[in-house]
């Protein structure tokens, strides 16, 4: 009996390197979303954390459709990267770094839907990298949406004109009674002499 072998596609690395990286994006944007005291962040990171799980499963089982199984690489700065996302004592201003605030889906994007475009992928996997393209379109937005929340949040606010007058009277309450205090110690100090 003799049995069909499945013609390896071209394109078969290029899903394994998505479902990789997706399923740990997962883990560590979950993991900032657990230690970030900011609510709306972290409503967000959870959101595309749950995007981006989902996303390593979709190609994983893609690849398992195509006939092959899910080649598992490790990253090497994965720890590393995990260990800063997860670490409450880091800002988030700190975790957000210099990651773009620009809009738009990059070359990335550009060159997979050339690839659909030429036809590389068989219909059922161009139909899956046009969604997944369009939701990580949606999902960089609203992460950058939610990153530059948090530089709003840390913005100094603009100089005022000065102390209010409550601030003036409080604070000239305190310096005559600084001074007031000031004396009494000195008193005190040349009478136990």
């Amino acid at each position: 009996m003799e049995t069909a072998t499945v013609q390896k596609p071209k394109y078969l690395g290029f899903l394994n390197t998505i479902s990789n990286a997706e399923s740990a994006a997962g883990v560590y944007l979950e993991a900032w979303a657990d230690v970030t005291p900011n609510p709306d962040l972290a409503c967000t990171l959870r959101l595309v954390a749950a995007r981006e799980r989902s996303h390593g499963d979709v190609f994983c089982r893609r690849i398992a459709e195509l006939g092959f199984s899910l080649r598992k690489k490790v990253d090497p700065k994965g720890a590393e990267q995990l260990a800063k996302l997860s670490n409450p004592h880091i800002s988030d201003l700190e975790k957000i770094g210099d990651r773009d605030s620009s809009d738009g889906d990059g070359d990335f994007f550009g060159d997979v839907r050339r690839r659909i475009a030429e036809g590389e992928f068989d219909p059922m996997t161009a139909n899956l990298m046009t969604w997944y393209i369009a939701e990580e379109i949606d999902s960089g937005r609203r992460l950058r949406e939610a990153y530059d929340g948090v530089r709003g949040m840390t913005r100094k606010p603009a100089a005022s004109a000065g102390p209010s007058a409550d601030a003036e009277a409080m604070m000239a309450c305190m310096t005559a009674g600084f001074a007031r205090l000031e004396k009494s110690l000195e008193k005190l100090v040349k009478a136990s002499k």
